[in-house]
């Protein structure tokens, strides 16, 4: 067993999607979701909301969300990452006599995401001995066959290697590869504290469908999450 804190990182400065952190999804702001799922997971010991917007910590509260400090204006930038985020957030219980065993991240774009991701990703970086852990997706088609494009005659190029251009497709000689969905990211303090990172050199991937890692990044996301929201209800 452990003590774990959840980080939710929510700032008011999204420039594809404005004002993402807030949006509309049927009736609930996309900043509940995480919320909601943070709170309900088995695991998770303290869920804070780490924001430097007023209109976000006030929807953060109404939806049940802590927010015990303002986030400073630098970790707010379009250069501050969520790993500064969760550093400020540990460094700031930390000064205050207050220590956790892990650290998870639930990042607000993922609203399909399941406490029970949540839980599973915590308990496999437990059963393994990892310092860090994440929830991965498989790719929808192979990265390897990506291709360059150019602009001024529409040619394209291979990437990577060219002999993995015209890969044979079909499905059973295709190798299934992941990547971080962008649901949630785990890790103990002492292996973030090392990396300042939730990659590190002992990383394990919990595996999620594709169905709950929707990551909401342009408007379009945000209709299609709508639509999948009222399919569910």
């Amino acid at each position: 067993m452990g003590n774990v804190l959840a980080v939710i990182a929510a700032r008011g400065g999204s420039k594809r999607v404005p004002r993402k952190n807030i949006r509309d999804i049927n009736g609930k702001p996309l900043l509940a979701f995480a919320i909601q799922d943070a709170k309900a997971a088995d695991t998770v010991d303290k869920v804070i909301v780490s924001t430097e917007d007023d209109e976000i910590r006030s929807v953060a509260n109404d939806w049940g969300g802590d927010t015990p400090f303002t986030r400073p204006q630098e970790l707010a930038s379009d250069d501050a990452t969520t790993d500064d985020v969760v550093l400020h957030a540990l460094d700031w219980f930390e000064e205050r006599g207050t220590t956790f065993s892990e650290v998870c991240s639930v990042p607000v774009t993922t609203p399909f995401r399941e406490p029970e991701d949540i839980d599973e990703t915590i308990e496999l970086l437990r059963k393994r001995g990892a310092k860090s852990g994440m929830s991965i997706v498989g790719y929808d088609s192979p990265p390897f066959s990506a291709v360059d494009f150019d602009n001024e005659d529409c040619s394209i190029s291979p990437y990577f290697d060219e002999s993995n251009l015209w890969i044979e497709t079909q499905a059973q000689k295709v190798p299934t590869l992941y990547h971080p969905n962008g649901a949630v990211f785990v890790a103990t303090v002492s292996g973030f504290r090392e990396y300042e990172s939730f990659y590190t050199d002992e990383t394990v991937g919990y595996r999620m469908p594709s169905e709950r890692s929707l990551d909401i990044d342009v408007p379009h996301d945000l209709e299609v999450a709508r639509a999948l929201a009222a399919r569910e209800n």
